[in-house]
């Protein structure tokens, strides 16, 4: 089995979880699960455990007890992939409904529904694993704690162990004249033990939940001594909406202030633009309708000499051009020469010349050329006079534009300061009449009444003791709840003492017929089952698949393990000792002749051995073999008793580890050879716990 995605909705920590969360699968191999204590790693491992087999894969644990604190319901949705078909398990409990679960199975791309009902989901996983409940849990986890467990075991509860794990009880049928009535007495004993507590042990706890209901009375009680403290702190204060309007007022007040400051001095650099000396509202008015005045007589000026100087280039244009043509003329008249066959001819009205004629004519030519100059030369000076003119047009018209700006920049200002002034009255007012309403006369005697140096500290102090109140009420609630489910509990347990007392002295009756059924059916078959099963089949397929890993586990200074039969009268006896080759010693040792260290080290290497096995073992010779199913492993912290060294060589030999199909290991411990390993790191935020699945620790 290969787990491939999980879900979690309000499950112990969880309120919503999905590993991994980017479509991809669980990794192979080895998964390191990391964390702080209690943020929710053996809780991973616990919604692993219930969404394969509900709360019966929980130790002592309901399914209320599963559900998230802030919620009703939890879901956990598991898909894993068996034999190369994929499966879903989706496993909801509801406190009103109760437990529901659904296996389908991947046909293509859909999942198909194949069970929907406790039991018949229970029967087809056990088919599908081809293990029962039982032995999967015990090949898939590895408690936290359990790994020591196993190098301490007497050789009584070490024996048992491999009977419990290995299903060799189904040797059993060969009773089955016993079996009637050993099932009967068992499962009536079953029953009441289920149920049975202590008397003693319930009057324990009734001590203690009474101890618990005076302790909350008394801290009720105390609560509300402060609440009515706290009420008092706040009648003292200053409503709230009476320091949110101080406070505004304040801040209205001091805003007008600089608003005024602000548009005093913006109104200095412009009142002398303006030509004023100070704002006079009356002066605003006529001064902008003088500047307007100068302004269209500029214009008109300007517009005047503009047409001038235009007049002045159309006349100095027509001498230029009537110039170019006489020059033209003359130079035609002066290249033609008196001895010259051609005829001359009159360059304006083509008529023949004589000489004189010719001479004539260049003579007016030349002398209207001179006095075009003249006159071109005449209003060319004019026209600089007038542009000159134009110039002292534009300046005045300029400086008439830039003061008719200033004073309209005056007269807004004015008009912005008479507005702050008026928001200067009206905060002054409001600042007055809401110190008015808290009893004041001013802000300064507000500071003293409360020994504070702003509104702003007096808001805050009004907030904290607020907070302060509003816990006390929560906690009031809280702890009246509390009181009120206490007694409840108080009630039935005193009932359920009553009850437990009556239940002890049935167990005891039925207890003497179950021990005559045990020795009977342990006569029976225990030897059988010793000598052949254990000492032929089981013990040596064990230590071979154990000897692997305590020589990585232990960098082989312990080489071998070995399970000696002892105690009883057979050959094999009733029990199994654990005994280890120490290389480095060359000597057989027990396990109490170990460190701690060197215990947990061979315990692990044992139990993964079990694991290893449990896949394809056959206790008997005929036994029909079975494919790997469950060959997956989560370690639940089984590192904690090893030195830096040893958990190396365990991470190494995980790491390459081709038995399991992947390993899930909860650690607290950061040691090298983690590189390259995939890591869930689980962290807590606020209530509840997340987990996040990355490619690399």
């Amino acid at each position: 089995m290969k787990l491939l995605r999980i879900e979690i909705r309000n499950f112990k920590p969880f309120k919503e979880l999905l590993l991994p969360n980017n479509g991809d699968e669980i990794p192979d191999g080895l998964i390191l699960i990391r964390g702080p204590n209690s943020t929710g790693k053996s809780s991973l491992f616990e919604a692993i455990l219930w969404g394969l087999w509900g709360s019966d894969a929980l130790t002592q644990t309901t399914n209320d007890e599963v559900v998230s604190f802030t919620s009703t319901h939890c879901t956990v949705i598991l898909e894993f992939r068996v034999a190369g078909t994929e499966y879903k398990i989706h496993r909801e409990y509801n406190s009103a409904d109760g437990p529901s679960v659904v296996l389908f199975t991947r046909q293509k791309k859909a999942w198909k529904r194949i069970a929907d009902k406790s039991q018949s989901v229970k029967s087809k996983v056990d088919e599908i694993l081809n293990l029962d409940r039982t032995q999967a849990f015990q090949t898939l986890l590895v408690k936290q704690g359990a790994v020591s467990e196993i190098a301490t075991a007497t050789p009584v509860s070490l024996r048992k162990l491999l009977e419990d794990v290995y299903d060799i009880g189904l040797l059993g049928q060969m009773e089955n004249h016993l079996e009637s009535m050993e099932r009967d007495i068992s499962l009536k004993l079953d029953a009441l033990n289920r149920d049975f507590e202590r008397p003693e042990t319930i009057r324990r706890q009734i001590e203690e939940y009474q101890g618990r209901v005076d302790e909350l009375q008394t801290t009720i009680s105390e609560t509300e001594s402060e609440i009515e403290s706290t009420q008092k702190m706040l009648a003292d204060l200053p409503s709230e909406k009476n320091i949110d309007a101080i406070a505004q007022a304040e801040v209205d007040t001091q805003r007008a202030k600089r608003d005024i400051e602000r548009v005093q001095e913006g109104m200095k650099n412009d009142l002398s633009k303006a030509g004023f000396l100070d704002v006079d509202e009356s002066l605003i008015e006529s001064r902008l309708e003088s500047l307007k005045k100068v302004q269209e007589r500029a214009d008109s000026d300007r517009k005047e000499v503009s047409e001038q100087i235009k007049d002045i280039d159309v006349q100095t244009g027509q001498l230029a051009g009537a110039s170019k043509g006489l020059q033209e003329h003359i130079e035609h008249l002066k290249g033609v020469h008196a001895d010259s066959e051609s005829e001359m001819i009159c360059p304006t009205c083509s008529k023949p010349l004589t000489t004189a004629e010719r001479d004539r004519l260049l003579e007016e030519y030349e002398s209207q050329v001179s006095e075009n100059k003249k006159k071109i030369a005449k209003l060319k000076k004019e026209r600089n006079r007038l542009e000159g003119e134009l110039d002292t047009i534009e300046k005045k018209r300029s400086q008439a534009v830039a003061s008719e700006q200033a004073t309209n920049r005056v007269n807004e200002r004015f008009q912005e300061l008479r507005a702050a002034e008026e928001a200067l009255t009206e905060a002054e007012d409001s600042l007055a009449s809401s110190l008015s309403e808290a009893g004041v006369k001013n802000l300064e005697s507000l500071y003293e009444d409360y020994s504070l140096k702003s509104i702003t500290d007096l808001k805050t102090q009004r907030a904290k003791l607020d907070t302060v109140m509003n816990n006390l009420r929560s906690s009031k609630g809280e702890n009246e709840a509390r009181l009120a489910r206490e007694k409840e509990l108080l009630l039935n347990l005193e009932g359920k003492e009553d009850l437990m007392k009556r239940m002890k002295t049935d167990i005891e009756e039925l207890q003497k017929l179950d021990a005559h059924a045990k020795y009977v059916r342990r006569k029976l078959v225990s030897g059988f089952v010793a000598d052949y099963v254990f000492q032929k089949r089981l013990i040596g397929i064990v230590k071979s698949a154990t000897n692997q890993y305590v020589r990585h586990f232990t960098n082989s200074q312990y080489t071998s393990v070995d399970l000696e039969p002892v105690g009883g009268r057979g050959r094999s006896g009733s029990g199994l000792l654990l005994k280890i080759w120490d290389e480095r010693d060359k000597a057989w040792k027990k396990a109490t002749q170990l460190s701690f260290g060197d215990r947990t080290a061979i315990s692990l290497g044992l139990r993964l051995g079990i694991s290893r096995t449990m896949s394809s073992i056959r206790p008997l010779k005929d036994s029909p073999a079975r494919m790997p199913r469950v060959r997956c492993v989560l370690l639940d912290e089984p590192l904690g008793g090893l030195d830096r060294s040893r958990r190396e060589a365990v991470v190494s030999k995980l790491t390459n580890d081709q038995s399991f199909e992947q390993i899930l290991l909860i650690t607290h411990t950061d040691i090298q050879g983690w590189e390259g390993v995939p890591v869930i790191e689980v962290s807590k935020d606020g209530l509840s716990s997340t987990a996040t699945l990355s490619p690399e620790a």
